[in-house]
């Protein structure tokens, strides 16, 4: 499975925002992802950023003067209306 697409998933049974990391971790432990990198949750980061918008995996943080505060990004699924 892509780190994407572990992300969803882990992302809709935790039914509340996580950061990169411990999506990484639950996604590992589960078995859903798999990676021979010294940095997955660079790489699970870089995924969820590089997102489509039409996916159901949301960005939320709180804001700072020019960019997000540090530390305060988060990840959530929001279910689409179609």
């Amino acid at each position: 499975m892509s780190f994407l697409g572990g992300a969803e998933t882990v992302l809709r049974s935790a039914k509340k925002p996580l950061t990169a990391a411990e999506i990484t971790e639950i996604a590992l432990r589960r078995g859903l992802i798999e990676t021979r990198g010294k940095t997955p949750a660079a790489t699970m980061s870089a995924a969820l950023y590089g997102a489509p918008s039409e996916s159901p995996i949301q960005r939320v943080f709180t804001p700072g003067s020019t960019r997000a505060k540090n530390g305060s990004v988060r990840w959530a699924y929001v279910k689409r209306a179609r």
